[in-house]
């Protein structure tokens, strides 16, 4: 086992190399962009508020994208707001870091053409689920260790390699997936036979050219085979891997396996100690994160005409309707504004890239 990992690892190695050498163009972060992501991985009580600022109004065009987020009909309020602080406390720090994070990789990495079973769109709504998923599963009352932050960015990474392959390699990506659906399989079992790696380990070598935190590159690396990782990275491997797990119990998106993963056989669904592995606890902490995720999922989804028309009539009327917001780990509910269409309006930007 350990000498066909050397050899996986070898050739993920030479076919990042060789994706960052040609024309595919995979940009080398910016330095306002490193100290944005060093941000991102801190917990809400720790971020310096008046840097992240900063470091947004630096960049016109995300600066610009947040206070249109904020202006958006998504929300109810009819101020016109002109100042990042005030789009803050409008949406919230936590969900202005997200939108930063997927914008960020979005701008970043290249759009490939859509093919068969792995859309553009569905890739990125399916990286979107599984981060959200993974920040959720950071949470103290897990004791997992593991900041949120860094979860939601190995979540929203996760599948890079994926794209990569399928700019760089379509016919034989193509095949990978074709085969996948045929013989109901994990796309990474196929990719295995295909490019002797896996697409994960391909992304994790392209995320250590830009000098992302080690936890980060490795915990995409290993997600498909959390066992194998190096001991201190066994745990956000195996906390990516339940998350995609949940990712594709939603049925947003799509991540391009020919099967369901079963979160029981995954690696933190086998230790039956862990309080993650409890029957009582998992099953109200997946239903805690799927009920989430549909509440926020409406606007990825394929909307009609009259529905939008509609959706933007109801935002202009005075009084805002109340939905149920899941607590962690609790199904008790508490009720505040309508906020949907977060990630719709950061998608809405993906054709416009």
């Amino acid at each position: 086992m350990e000498n066909t990992l050397v050899g996986e690892k070898t050739i993920a190695f030479s076919i990042a190399q060789e994706i960052l050498t040609t024309s595919v163009n995979i940009p080398t972060i910016p330095a306002n962009g490193t100290k944005i992501l060093a941000i991102v991985r801190q917990p809400k009580d720790q971020i310096d508020i008046p840097l992240f600022v900063k470091l947004i109004e630096s960049d016109p065009g995300l600066f610009t994208r947040i206070l249109q987020l904020a202006n958006s009909p998504f929300y109810t309020e009819v101020d016109k707001i002109v100042s990042l602080r005030a789009a803050i406390t409008r949406i919230g720090l936590i969900e202005i870091v997200n939108s930063v994070c997927l914008y960020f990789f979005q701008k970043m990495l290249p759009k490939f053409p859509d093919i068969e079973g792995f859309s553009y769109d569905n890739f990125w709504t399916h990286s979107w689920a599984c981060a959200v998923a993974n920040r959720r599963l950071g949470h103290p009352n897990l004791e997992m260790g593991v900041l949120p932050g860094e979860l939601y960015m190995t979540g929203m990474l996760h599948g890079m390699g994926k794209l990569l392959l399928a700019i760089h390699f379509p016919d034989k990506f193509c095949l990978c997936l074709k085969r996948a659906r045929e013989m109901n399989l994990p796309l990474y079992k196929i990719e295995k036979d295909v490019f002797g790696t896996t697409d994960a380990l391909v992304a994790s070598n392209v995320l250590k050219s830009w000098n992302l935190p080690p936890s980060i590159c490795e915990g995409v690396g290993f997600h498909q085979m959390p066992e194998l990782a190096p001991p201190e990275y066994i745990i956000i491997a195996g906390l990516t891997q339940f998350a995609y797990g949940i990712a594709g119990m939603s049925g947003l998106g799509c991540s391009g396996d020919g099967l369901r993963m079963d979160l029981a056989s995954t690696y933190f669904g086998q230790l039956p100690k862990l309080k993650i592995a409890k029957p009582l606890v998992q099953a109200k902490l997946v239903k805690e994160i799927l009920d989430s995720l549909k509440d926020k999922s409406e606007s990825v989804m394929p909307i009609t005409a009259a529905e939008r028309t509609e959706r933007a009539e109801r935002a202009q009327r005075p009084e805002t309707k109340e939905r149920e917001t899941f607590h962690p780990m609790s199904t008790s509910a508490r009720t505040t504004p309508v906020r949907k269409g977060v990630f719709g309006w950061v998608k809405s930007f993906w054709d416009k890239a």
